[in-house]
């Protein structure tokens, strides 16, 4: 094991580095049922947030896949499936399936938890900059 891995993994960036990729991913996807507001049959995009980070951290209760070869087909809980997106289906009443108060409130939410983790992330960096530079 190299010195960088353990470095980086014991303070928990690759944890980090998931939280922050599955935030801009979900960013793309609200942005996308925002954009499609007025789009008739629209079907708004999500996922689960927390279980796909809990899958890609490793912290998941079921079984990963074991890839041997670049062909072979990821199963399970393995970290390079793509998260399962849901579907919102429109109402009978409804245009599309985008309610644009709940997006809002979502990409609000969505901005503020990448924000804080990219400043946790930092923190993180700045710690072990001071820790080799014997600060």
């Amino acid at each position: 094991m190299k010195i960088s891995d353990f470095l980086f993994k014991s303070v928990g960036v690759p944890k980090f580095e998931n939280f922050l990729d599955l935030s801009a991913f979900r960013h793309k996807l609200v942005s996308g049922n925002i954009a499609n507001v007025s789009t008739p049959g629209y079907r708004g995009k999500d996922f689960d947030f927390q279980s796909e980070f809990e899958r890609l951290s490793g912290e998941s209760s079921h079984v990963n896949g074991y890839v041997t070869r670049p062909g072979h087909i990821p199963l399970g809980a393995h970290e390079d499936r793509a998260p399962d997106i849901n579907e919102t289906k429109p109402g009978p009443d409804d245009l599309n399936g985008v309610d644009i108060d709940k997006e809002v409130a979502r990409m609000a939410q969505n901005e503020l938890h990448y924000t804080i983790a990219a400043r946790l992330l930092q923190k993180k960096f700045t710690g072990l900059r001071q820790a080799i530079q014997g600060k």
